[in-house]
């Protein structure tokens, strides 16, 4: 059951702070674009660069908008992600702009291609007649097509990484629920595939790096990051609720691999394998999606956190800030906060979270 004070306070937040801050302060008017991030007074960072991923990013956000003024902004950037952000001599996809929104660099980075399709799939779900574009981006992720899965980008620059194929999985998925068209599904149990018999290790670990015939690195060059177990947990979840067949994974394991990452204070690390005494944002709203998603399965262990545990910890340590709309970005273990500015990548992140949990992980 829904806490009272969260299905009050996580919508209000929603819609009368983070919204109008983002489509507010944290867009470039003379660019159009969106800001790379907010410092804590929520002025711009206008001296950053910014990456291509953030601008759709944001219109994934403000696609999911009940404003149609945000829904229009989220075309918007859509749209100079499309028209602008392929690089006119490779056609490569970019992945860094200029403060002025010039093209800097243009790997054609998967990472960036499955962002691009992930906003896609959020603006057909608001209505948005964008065929031509996604008939496009197919196209632009067909040059990446591996034996197995993807290369990383138009290099295929090593080492493989598991990260690029996670958002796969989740923009897959997203894509066939918002078209039905049954290709996304097929891209899904791809990644899927991979997941079971490559990232997944005997103890539930989810590896990092690989060489280029998927064998997984070792020492140093391995790490584990718990906030993409947490991630795994959400979007196998999501996999099995939007595609109605089972993922064949051991989500308990899992989530309960998950659990024995955090540290004292019941938050993840950024990394657990080497340790890091660093707790950005992010992957708190991992722990709470996947806190969510089992709590709805019914497979909560006996110690783990209730949902709200984990929206309780996030908000103090993340969310109670200055600025209504904003959050801090990182903390040291021990509370100390680290960062001098708020990403705007981690909206999508946010939102996600909030509106799984409102949702009793059902849908986002």
């Amino acid at each position: 059951m829904l806490s009272e004070e969260f299905q009050t306070r996580l919508p209000q937040w929603l819609k009368d702070q983070a919204l109008p801050l983002w489509t507010g302060a944290g867009l470039d008017p003379a660019t159009g674009t969106v800001w790379e991030a907010l410092d804590h007074d929520g002025a711009p960072r206008a001296d950053m660069q910014r990456r291509l991923r953030v601008q759709v990013r944001q219109a994934y956000c403000f696609a999911m908008s009940d404003v149609s003024a945000h829904r229009d902004l989220a075309l918007q950037l859509f749209r100079f992600a499309m028209d602008h952000g392929f690089d006119p001599e490779t056609g490569n996809l970019a992945a860094r702009l200029a403060p002025d929104a010039s093209i800097l660099t243009a790997p054609h980075d998967l990472y960036d291609v499955a962002f691009m399709l992930l906003a896609a799939s959020a603006l057909i779900g608001a209505g948005f007649d964008i065929a031509a574009d996604l008939a496009r981006l197919e196209t632009e992720l067909a040059k990446l097509k591996a034996p197995r899965g993807w290369y990383e980008n138009a290099t295929r620059d090593l080492p493989r990484r598991q990260n690029p194929h996670m958002h796969m999985f989740e923009t897959s998925t997203a894509l066939f629920a918002a078209t039905g068209a049954t290709r996304f599904r097929d891209m899904a149990e791809e990644c899927l595939g991979l997941f079971r018999e490559v990232f997944l290790a005997e103890d539930c670990r989810v590896l990092e790096y690989f060489a280029e015939d998927w064998t997984p690195l070792v020492g140093d060059v391995q790490v584990i990051e718990p906030g993409h177990m947490a991630e795994w947990v959400y979007l196998i979840d999501r996999f099995e609720v939007v595609c109605d067949r089972p993922a064949e994974v051991p989500m308990g394991r899992l989530y309960e691999a998950v659990l024995a990452r955090r540290d004292d204070s019941g938050l993840l690390p950024d990394r657990s394998e080497p340790l890091t005494e660093t707790r950005r944002m992010w992957p708190q709203t991992e722990l709470l999606k996947a806190s969510v998603a089992m709590a709805r399965r019914g497979e909560t262990p006996a110690q783990g956190p209730a949902p709200e545990q984990v929206l309780s910890l996030m908000w103090d340590q993340y969310l109670d800030t200055p600025v209504p709309g904003g959050w801090y970005d990182k903390r040291s273990t021990d509370g100390a906060l680290l960062s001098d500015n708020m990403p705007a990548s981690t909206f999508y992140h946010i939102l996600v979270a909030f509106r799984f949990y409102l949702s009793g992980g059902v849908s986002v």
